[in-house]
């Protein structure tokens, strides 16, 4: 196979953007998006103090967040051994906290003292996409991915109605894909911190691992030194801070390793192939064998598995590697992630479609799978965090998962076919 040498702009192309965004923004459109801005902050605020959402998560967060106030980051793990979420969601409920107390407000499940910091997060992601936008589609396409990011109601529903993060970790993800060809480094550490935000983070690896594969066989070792570097930087960090308190080993158990293995249904209300697709009902325990050979849990990881494969063969019989396509790798693993393997969550689908938005920018093709997406994973949420999942409804909005699945595979092998290893180079220098 031939590989094209790295760009040699893609440093300067992600250097742009800030510029860009100064310069191309006109008065008008720096109006518009304050109005956007000011349409998603109303929204989810109306929202967030309409509709509790799922108290007893909020419940635990915020036990968790007085827990930290009390023990300190450091302890915490040692003092409830239930926390299984990784240290970095942890450390922001901490400082929210503490600026709570300085405003005399205490937190309480189900209401915006506690949703602001989630509605928060929602913003800044609207203006790190604006920022990274600028220059990389044309203004009609940009700001109707932009209306994506504020407006969007599977974004609104996760975190001002139900009270999740996933916001945060999808972002991160996201971030690491979009600095891999021009920072590893960058990637590496990003990588990283959403793995300190959620373990489900772990599914862009592959991603990473396929593009690391594809330049060491051109005999280029650098990106994955400094893609190691940046993943030990942040993970160091956590391991002295925790080691110092006595508490590391704690906060692998709880954070990492507890979480695997939880739950033993083969869905946790996601509407994925488990929910009824392939004959399951959602309480079937996936540690059934079939034929007495293999287990269902097994089954999922070994489609799971075969996704990867897919996902790696579309990144290594690319003729060019750029941004796009990366992104479009990880769109198609999250998303297997969030459609096959068993004990899956409704809530992972949001990096999947975090992924997806950022997609859209840079090939308006995966468009009307962002559309698709946004109202199905709405219609998942929901249903769920207000205990009203049918299953009439549930199994069609499964099936059109499958077919959003299959229309992502499709998707790329057009591109795939178009763009092999096999057609002589054109070439390229822009990075996205």
């Amino acid at each position: 196979m031939r590989i094209t040498p790295p760009e040699n702009k893609k440093v300067s192309v992600e250097r742009i953007s800030l510029r860009s965004l100064r310069k191309e923004m006109t008065r008008q459109e720096w109006w518009a998006l304050a109005l956007l801005m000011a349409a998603g902050l109303g929204i989810r605020v109306w929202f967030g103090r309409q509709y509790a959402g799922f108290v007893s998560d909020q419940e635990l967060f915020v036990q968790w967040m007085n827990q930290v106030r009390e023990y300190g980051l450091g302890s915490v793990y040692l003092h409830n051994g239930g926390i299984n979420y990784p240290p970095l969601f942890l450390w922001l409920l901490h400082g929210y906290g503490a600026v709570l107390q300085l405003l005399g407000i205490t937190a309480a499940p189900g209401s915006l003292s506690y949703k602001s910091i989630l509605i928060l997060l929602d913003m800044l992601a609207l203006l790190a996409v604006t920022w990274w936008s600028a220059g990389r589609a044309d203004q009609r396409l940009r700001w109707m991915v932009l209306a994506g990011f504020a407006l969007n109601p599977a974004l609104i529903v996760n975190s001002a109605v139900w009270g999740q993060v996933d916001i945060l970790n999808g972002m991160l993800m996201a971030g690491s894909i979009l600095l891999l060809l021009a920072s590893p480094l960058g990637a590496g550490i990003l990588f990283a911190l959403a793995l300190l935000t959620k373990l489900q983070s772990i599914i862009i690896a592959p991603v990473l691992g396929w593009y690391v594969l594809r330049e060491l066989a051109s005999k280029r070792f650098r990106p994955l030194l400094w893609i190691v570097i940046g993943i030990c930087i942040p993970f160091a960090g956590i391991s002295l801070y925790f080691a110092g308190y006595g508490g590391l080993g704690a906060m692998l158990r709880a954070a990492y390793l507890s979480a695997v293995g939880m739950y033993t249904q083969v869905t946790m209300n996601a509407l994925n192939i488990w929910y009824y697709l392939v004959g399951t009902a959602p309480i079937t325990s996936d540690t059934v064998r079939l034929w007495g050979v293999i287990s269902l849990r097994s089954i999922g990881f070994l489609l799971l598995f075969m996704a990867v494969i897919y996902a790696g063969i579309y990144l290594w019989k690319l003729r060019t590697i750029n941004t796009a396509a990366l992104l479009k790798a990880g769109v198609w693993v999250s998303f297997a992630f969030f459609m096959l393997p068993t004990e899956i969550h409704e809530r992972y689908s949001i990096p999947a479609l975090v992924l997806l938005l950022f997609t859209v920018i840079l090939d308006r093709k995966w468009i009307g799978l962002a559309t698709l997406l946004s109202l199905t994973i709405t219609y998942n949420l929901w249903q769920v965090v207000n205990s009203q999942l049918q299953i009439t409804g549930g199994i069609l909005v499964t099936c059109l998962h499958v077919i959003a699945l299959l229309w992502m595979a499709v998707l790329m092998l057009l591109e795939l076919r178009n763009n092999r290893t096999d057609i002589p180079p054109v070439s390229n220098n822009r990075s996205y």
